[in-house]
């Protein structure tokens, strides 16, 4: 049972990477280029500038999402030590319980967190992108 949640949650945390890591790279692509020579290339400089400042400010949070999945994986794993440490079925039952409920919270506030990300990382491309073709 435990595994299901941890595989769920490792599944969950791994598409959110993958889904942000792929909308990096459309957004790059879309990105312009143009020779340093040319009259613009001080604003292209600009722009290219904060859209490394956003890209660097995404992948930072994106470590910190990581880094906070693996401590609530840590603890469920300490959680599910203390369960086979029941002594009575009631209390196993009980501690069985709390565990799912901490399990699927967690999970819940790490599946939100990632998608708030995703979504104040496509605001700032768009924003970007909209500053960049003015």
């Amino acid at each position: 049972m435990f595994e299901q949640v941890f595989e769920n949650l490792q599944k969950a945390t791994e598409s959110s990477v993958k889904m942000q890591q792929e909308m990096i790279h459309k957004w790059l692509e879309a990105f312009p280029a143009t020779s340093p020579m040319s009259a613009a290339a001080n604003g292209v400089n600009q722009v290219r500038d904060k859209w490394e400042e956003a890209a660097t400010g995404l992948l930072r949070r994106q470590r910190e999402l990581v880094d906070q999945n693996y401590e609530a994986g840590i603890k469920a794993l300490e959680d599910i030590f203390r369960v086979s440490q029941s002594t009575s079925p009631q209390e196993f039952q009980q501690k069985v319980t709390e565990l799912y409920k901490k399990s699927f919270e967690s999970m819940r506030k790490m599946s939100e967190a990632q998608l708030t990300e995703f979504k104040t990382a496509v605001e700032k491309w768009s924003e970007l992108m909209t500053t960049a073709s003015r």
